[in-house]
């Protein structure tokens, strides 16, 4: 009877993935498929070398495969999402906090330029009580959000209360300083 290897365990266990024992027969030491045992790394080579041959074929037949699979693949976007969002939040959020740590002046400077902004655009008859109020309503799971940036590239807006709204946070995130008419 032949030995049993990393591949037969990692059938058993399910794995996608498993790193052999020795090197392929192109001397790579990467993890190979469990399926087919073929090398990660020659598949690669190899894929490359058919996209590099007929590039429109390739393309032709992604688009295909996509089109093909279309609803499927956006569920299965959606439910990685909802299965992940709280990690990637985590992970953002300490780069955020480390990257502040590691460039205190940088951080400052644009606090800074953001205070300062909001400064330049809030004009004398507005009523500051009103926008203070307004942002302690904000629900919980949505941001303020200036409908005209304060620092837009083509239009700014004013800081007043006319010009602010609630929106959802990966909403506002994805709209960043841009106006969207609506």
């Amino acid at each position: 009877m032949s030995k049993r290897g990393p591949r037969y365990f990692a059938q058993l266990k399910g794995e996608k993935k498993y790193m052999p024992e020795s090197p392929c027969r192109r001397g790579h030491v990467a993890f190979r498929i469990t399926a087919t045992g073929t090398c990660v790394e020659c598949r690669k080579e190899n894929e490359k070398q058919r996209y590099y041959a007929n590039p429109e074929k390739t393309k032709e037949r992604v688009k295909a495969k996509y089109n093909a699979n279309a609803e499927a693949l956006r569920e299965k976007r959606k439910q990685h999402y909802y299965l992940n969002v709280d990690i990637e939040r985590a992970l953002a959020k300490e780069q955020s906090r480390k990257w502040r740590q590691n460039n205190p002046g940088k951080h400052s400077a644009l606090r800074y330029r953001y205070e300062q902004a909001i400064k330049e655009r809030t004009p004398k008859w507005a009523n500051t009580q009103d926008i203070i109020d307004f942002y302690a309503g904000c629900p919980k799971g949505f941001h303020v959000d200036h409908i005209l940036p304060l620092r837009g590239k083509f239009v700014s807006g004013l800081h007043t209360v006319n010009n602010l709204q609630y929106l959802k946070a990966e909403d506002n995130l994805k709209k960043s300083n841009k106006y969207l008419p609506t």
